[in-house]
This record gives C-alpha cells, structure tokens and sequence, in this order.
C-alpha cells in the first residue's frame, strides 16, 4: 500500500530522536509498533471476513446462474432432438410414399 524504503525510514527514526528524545525514544517505538500491529491484525481479520462474505455469495449466485442456463439449454436440446425426431419419421413416411408408385393401366392389364 504505502511505499517506504530505507530512506524514509531513516528520516522517521531521526525525526522522532531529535523530537522525543533519546530517553523516552524506545518506549515510543515499542508503543508505536503495538498500536501498528493491533492496527494491523485488526484490518486483516475485518478484510478476511469481507472477501470471504463476498466469496461465498459470489459463488451461490454463479451457481445457481450456470444451473439456470444449463437446465434452459438441457430443456433446448431435448425440443431440437424431439423436433429432429419427428422430422426425421415424417421424411420416412415421405420416402416410403414415394417409393410407392401407383400402378399404371397397362400394368394393371399385365398383371
């Protein structure tokens, strides 16, 4: 988040010797580095449980999307199969009544 390198650091520490004093300097620091590290844990925890809240029903609603969209096309695919079907007996029937030439007069005669 907060970009400081050594640098910064140094003029920070400086700072607060010529500021507080080399006496009280590391009760300071130890006072600081407390308060950080509460500060610290305590965004983490807060930020574990946001995103972990936000995972959960994230994927709840992505679930149930993809379950929508695979019984909608479930549903599709068995109209198209059901349609091909009937299509499918309906050409057979055509065929089978083409097949069947009537007879003509003279064939009638011969017979």
């Amino acid at each position: 988040m907060f970009d400081v390198g050594f640098w910064e650091i140094l003029l920070i520490l400086i700072l607060a010797l010529v500021v507080i004093g080399p006496e009280r300097l590391p009760g300071a620091a130890r006072t600081a580095g407390l308060w950080v590290g509460k500060a610290r844990r305590y965004i983490e925890g807060v930020k574990s449980d946001v995103e972990s809240e936000f995972d959960v029903s994230e994927f709840k609603r992505i679930i149930h999307n993809q379950e929508i969209q695979l019984n909608e096309l479930q549903s599709q695919m068995n109209e198209k199969h059901s349609i091909d079907l009937d299509d499918q007996a309906s050409e057979d029937s055509i065929y089978d009544i083409e097949d069947e030439k009537p007879e003509s007069d003279e064939e009638k005669d011969k017979g």
